[in-house]
């Protein structure tokens, strides 16, 4: 977490403030920090004390709002959470958050064209048997191809009296 030169206004309705009240702890989980002034009028309640930290991202008043909508839309529940099959409302993260993770994540990852041991492989497989949709990365690149038994295939065609 880094701290914001000065607090910074976090201008939201009445309604959100109480999902500020109810979800602190989610907000607190990505890396935001709030902080309330029960004195100042509705609205105008929470400012932002400090912002997650990426090396190469700024996050600010937008993304917080941003999560704040997210938890006050769906009650915690956004279409984001379900990737993996223990994901929870905790789960919720700003977009820009997850794409931050999404694309570490990616960079670090195995390849197409990367060497692996049997040991490896079944690793990875055990691994994607956790998610909830294990045929695409984060971005969307397919995770896995299909594969076919090319005898099988040739058989099938000697059946058939075709030949390629």
């Amino acid at each position: 977490m880094e701290k914001v030169d000065r607090p910074l206004r976090v201008e939201i309705s009445p309604e959100e403030e109480i999902v500020v009240s109810m979800h602190m702890d989610i907000i607190r989980k990505n890396g935001f920090s709030l902080q309330e002034d029960v004195h100042a009028p509705p609205g105008q309640r929470f400012k932002l004390k400090a912002v997650p930290f990426s090396k190469n991202v700024t996050f600010g008043v937008a993304d917080v709002k941003e999560l704040i909508s997210l938890l006050a839309d769906s009650h915690g529940e956004c279409s984001m959470v379900g990737t993996y099959k223990m994901d929870t409302p905790d789960s919720v993260c700003p977009p820009r958050v997850r794409a931050m993770l999404a694309s570490r994540a990616c960079r670090s990852s195995v390849m197409v064209g990367d060497p692996l041991g049997k040991n490896e492989m079944q690793k990875i497989l055990e691994h994607l048997t956790d998610l909830k949709s294990p045929w695409n990365c984060p971005h969307g690149r397919p995770t896995m191809r299909h594969l076919v038994d090319l005898t099988t295939v040739h058989k099938q065609l000697d059946e058939y009296d075709i030949t390629l």
